[in-house]
């Protein structure tokens, strides 16, 4: 008898679930032309390829991106095979900038952009369509934009999307508009802008560690830590070289990459099927960027958590100073994969994580080396620039403004963009200006390549420190704080389609 009344009940439930949706949210582009490039098209359109195949059909998209439906041009591109004029180049570098001169501008090709990329269209969509969302709803939102860093001293968590027309939404108002929606819906997000770590404390009540644990089921990736650059907006149209953290997230989830290559080696803890976590973890190992890439249960950790210290109460906790072999034997499935990837990629086994924390430090200081150095080089070679660009001047006197009619004409009449480009080779100083041009170029690949072994290292210290943090949990924190971790983790191994 008691089991046909509990029947209603188990249909009433699976019929809840089945009933439940997901929502997508898209916020794209750049803040101007200038600064949108064609990689944040092409990650719109890589998602939504994951979308149409993972997702139910009638699954509603709302896409904000850079202008919105104007015709106007608003994305930036450089077209394969193609190469700025010698004489463009000359008058650049000697009177202005090289930077951006092989740069074309045409308006996105996006389906479906519903409105322009604005905090004023977000919080619209939250008002008018966030508010009809229903409990077991899913809203998954994508920011592939740019970031800024959090203008507040007292939380520097609370970083920024830039948004078109040099707008910005900053954290703590993205946690209010997701304070806003209907009770039971839950949130994951994945964002991929500079400083987005700081989007990860969106699971503390207006984004703020010092505040609640939000209620809501929230989780998110994001491509780097709170106050570092992130990698991957390009005007490249070669989605081969993209590099960037949401081709490979979203690569591990879809099972294909953007060039149409089989992911087949995530499943790090075997059960068949890929979850946001180990797409998180598939990211971690298979770039090469500078991202120091953060997961919402790494950022709970360090707020509610606590590592081996010399304080009483702190001496018996798992710390930086652990044998490398204890953290990996009490790791999970996943976190083990992460650091024996990670170990594997740096050529040498940490004995523990105070060691990869020296490694980071000593790499950072041979950064800080080389930044010394191009500072030097610059006086180098802004002489040879200049020397060059006074007898130009001299040559041809409305250089003076290089915008000018005369000047603009050295670049549109074929006879002097001869004459100026063999006078500016034929300077004594030519080859120096060129040599040291060359020279500039290696350091900046040189700084490039210790960003990324500085993140490969750190990438290992907080992997590390994530372990530790989850073990010490227990011991340092409350019954109600374990179990908002365990949700967040539980939250963190979805899977992106819930058919």
């Amino acid at each position: 008898m008691r089991s046909c009344l509990l029947l209603p009940v188990i249909l009433f439930v699976a019929f809840e679930h089945l009933s439940a949706r997901d929502h997508v949210l898209t916020i794209g582009g750049g803040y101007s032309p200038a600064g949108n490039q064609v990689s944040l098209e092409r990650n719109v359109i890589f998602f939504e390829k994951l979308r149409a195949e993972k997702l139910a059909d009638n699954t509603p998209h709302d896409l904000y991106f850079a202008d919105g439906t104007s015709p106007l041009p608003d994305l930036q591109f450089r077209r394969e095979g193609w190469e700025v004029p010698t004489a463009n180049l000359f008058m650049g570098g000697l009177f202005g900038s090289e930077r951006g001169l092989a740069n074309h501008y045409r308006n996105n090709e996006l389906e479906g952009v519903r409105d322009v990329s604005s905090p004023q269209a977000v919080e619209r969509w939250f008002r008018e369509e966030g508010s009809k969302l229903k409990e077991g709803d899913r809203l998954i939102l994508y920011v592939t934009s740019h970031g800024a860093r959090s203008s507040n001293k007292e939380n520097k968590f609370n970083t920024k999307i830039w948004m078109w027309d040099r707008r910005t939404l900053e954290a703590s108002r993205l946690a209010e508009l997701i304070a806003d929606l209907p009770g039971g819906v839950s949130v994951m997000t994945v964002m991929v802008q500079c400083y987005a770590g700081g989007f990860s404390h969106l699971i503390f009540e207006g984004n703020n560690q010092k505040k609640e644990v939000s209620k809501r089921s929230i989780c998110g990736f994001f491509a780097t830590v709170c106050d570092r650059e992130a990698a991957g907006c390009t005007p490249d149209v070669n989605e081969a070289n993209y590099d960037e953290f949401s081709s490979h997230f979203w690569a591990a989830l879809r099972g294909t990459t953007r060039t149409g290559n089989e992911v087949a080696d995530c499943d790090y803890d075997g059960n068949g099927r890929v979850s946001f976590e180990e797409a998180h973890a598939y990211a971690i190992l298979t770039s090469r960027n500078i991202d120091i890439p953060v997961k919402t249960s790494g950022a709970f950790l360090r707020v509610k958590s606590r590592l081996h210290s010399a304080k009483e109460e702190d001496r018996d906790l798992l710390g930086l100073e652990t044998p490398y072999a204890e953290i990996l034997e009490q790791a999970g499935k996943v976190d083990r994969a992460v650091l024996e990837g990670l170990t594997s990629r740096l050529g040498e086994k940490p004995v523990h994580g105070a060691f990869a924390a020296q490694k980071a430090s000593e790499v950072m200081k041979k950064i800080r080396k080389v930044e010394e150095e191009k500072k030097g080089h610059k006086k180098r070679l802004d002489g040879a620039r200049m020397s060059i660009s006074r007898v130009m001047r001299n040559r041809w006197p409305d250089l003076e403004n290089r915008h000018s009619p005369g000047a603009v004409r050295l670049l549109s009449e074929e006879k002097l963009r001869i004459e100026f480009v063999e006078a500016v080779e034929k300077h004594p100083r030519f080859e120096e200006w060129e040599r040291l041009k060359e020279e500039r170029a290696r350091l900046n690949d040189r700084e490039l390549d210790l960003s990324r072994e500085y993140a490969d290292w750190r990438r290992f210290v907080r992997a590390f420190e994530n372990v530790a943090y989850a073990i010490n949990l227990e011991k340092v924190a409350d019954e109600e704080v374990v179990q908002a971790y365990q949700r967040l983790v539980e939250a963190e191994q979805e899977e992106f389609s819930r058919n």
